[in-house]
């Protein structure tokens, strides 16, 4: 039995469905799941497609599908299992010169003490520098802006197509 049916056999059990149940209603959904393609998934003959795997998943009560399933960021040996995205990120970085790799370690290194402050202080609002502070959305004061005037910028800033 494959990890992946034996989890999903697991987890139907939990969730107290029949096989019939969840077939049904992946049936309902639109895939072609007999009660014997159940069966086959479970005992790792053969295995759902992602849409069916995320069907049962929302059915059994599974809320963390990559960690249900052992893609929880580390092997069983507790070494790193790197995902998709950080794989990438490693090739790039492989690819950088000296400054390249330099830059990214101080930006690193700088994100991971902030975050250990921010973990240590338990602080929910970021204070931004004033010298980092955004100036280009402000009010005017050259002249006294009518009500028509607010409502039309406000219209322009509620637009999402200006920005487009």
């Amino acid at each position: 039995m494959s990890d992946i049916g034996m989890i999903l056999k697991k987890s139907r059990n939990k969730a107290n469905m029949s096989v019939k149940q969840i077939s049904d209603i992946l049936t309902q959904e639109g895939f072609k799941a007999s009660e014997s393609t159940i069966y086959s998934w479970e005992n790792g003959n053969s295995q759902p497609t992602p849409g069916a795997l995320l069907i049962m998943c929302g059915e059994y009560g599974i809320t963390d599908v990559l960690a249900t399933f052992g893609y929880g960021g580390y092997k069983d040996d507790g070494s790193i299992q790197l995902n998709i995205n950080e794989i990438d990120l490693v090739e790039k970085y492989r690819t950088l010169d000296l400054h390249g790799k330099d830059m990214v370690n101080m930006v690193l290194n700088k994100e991971a003490e902030r975050m250990t402050e921010l973990e240590s202080s338990q602080a929910t609002v970021i204070d931004i520098q004033p010298h980092l502070e955004v100036n280009a959305a402000h009010a005017r004061t050259d002249i006294e802006p009518t009500d028509e005037d607010q409502a039309h910028d406000d219209a322009i800033m509620n637009d999402d197509s200006e920005w487009e």
